[in-house]
């Protein structure tokens, strides 16, 4: 899963790669892509609400996707209770037909006067995962993404938090799909070889990942890494049949 615009630069350095890992409805463009499941990504769930109310979002659209933050597009009161703005985005999301996708920073427990609030000694991951916004995501989503990418360059550090939000996640919907975060620059700078150990560390996890070009950086570092990674999967496809 990612956003239109990380799959046009990335079509750009190499358009074979993009169709080949895009180009299916196993993947989700985030404002549409040939053959990919059509989503749209909101930070605010009132801004989804209005967007529902007045009839803006395309019949095309097949999944929503709230991308709760401590930044300032998630209104405040949001990223104060985001536990309660989750079951609201999906319960909303879900009456008017669509699939529904969702995925909180681990950042909202660093929100001030938040009940998620860290406690001293405590790292973030660690208030993430006892806020309960794991729970709650996978109890109304359809599919749950762990913002894990600042972690990917110390892969078993990346696979220990990933592991632990998925039995989270799959102890309260066994069906729930959970993707972890990748991307090309999540506070210094990856490389392909960076993406794919924190890729190949949560194989046998995930379902998949949610990958950012952050701003559109390091796009020829998105496009090798996803022309390894393809590779990899074809030839353990081919294994696996042979």
């Amino acid at each position: 899963m990612t956003a239109t615009g990380s799959i046009n630069a990335i079509a750009a350095v190499d358009r074979g790669v993009a169709d080949r890992v895009f180009g299916s409805i196993d993947s989700i463009a985030l404002g549409g892509w040939p053959g990919a499941t059509h989503g749209r990504a909101w930070a605010s769930h009132e801004r989804f609400a209005e967007d529902v109310r007045s009839g803006a979002i395309p019949d095309e659209v097949k999944l929503v996707m709230y991308d709760p933050e401590a930044w300032d597009k998630t209104p405040f009161r949001e990223r104060l209770d985001p536990v309660r703005y989750i079951e609201e985005f999906c319960a909303l999301a879900r009456a008017n037909g669509f699939s529904v996708a969702v995925t909180p920073h681990p950042n909202l427990v660093c929100v001030p006067g938040s009940r998620h609030a860290q406690e001293p000694g405590e790292s973030r991951e660690d208030a993430y995962l006892r806020s309960g916004i794991v729970e709650i995501c996978a109890a109304h989503s359809d599919l749950y993404e762990t913002q894990a990418q600042r972690l990917q360059n110390e892969p078993d550090v990346y696979r220990a938090f990933v592991l632990e939000t998925a039995l989270l996640a799959r102890s309260v919907n066994a069906n729930v799909s959970v993707l972890s975060g990748l991307s090309t620059h999540p506070g210094y700078p990856a490389h392909a070889e960076m993406l794919e150990a924190a890729w190949s560390s949560v194989r046998d996890v995930v379902d998949g990942h949610y990958l950012s070009l952050a701003k559109r950086r390091l796009v020829g570092v998105a496009a090798s890494f996803l022309s390894r990674m393809a590779m990899t999967r074809e030839r353990l496809d081919a294994t696996a049949a042979g």
